[in-house]
């Protein structure tokens, strides 16, 4: 995860050290779509909440960015491990 509100600082020190403040730009925050086949742990709505103030209290335009189908295995991330498992059924050798 990178969620943490040290994270958060860090991000907003780079954009700013890279890009200055006369030059504008968004942050576009997309949550992790869970995948039962991955490890990996989507961040709760709060901490992207906190991680999205942070941002926006340094200066930083950030949006975060909902995420459509998770219910039925259809958000990013999920079709496209879908895809890659059935690829992989359909070539392993019968």
């Amino acid at each position: 995860k990178n969620d943490s509100p040290a994270q958060a600082n860090r991000l907003a020190d780079l954009l700013f050290a890279h890009l200055g403040r006369d030059i504008p730009f968004h942050v576009n925050l997309i949550p992790l779509n869970p995948v039962k086949e991955r490890a990996l742990d989507t961040s709760s709505r709060r901490s992207v909440e906190r991680f999205t103030r942070i941002l926006t209290e340094r200066g930083v335009n950030a949006t975060v960015r909902r995420t459509l189908g998770p219910d039925i295995n259809a958000s990013c991330g999920q079709l496209r491990h879908k895809s890659l498992s059935a690829s992989k059924e359909d070539s392993a050798p019968s």
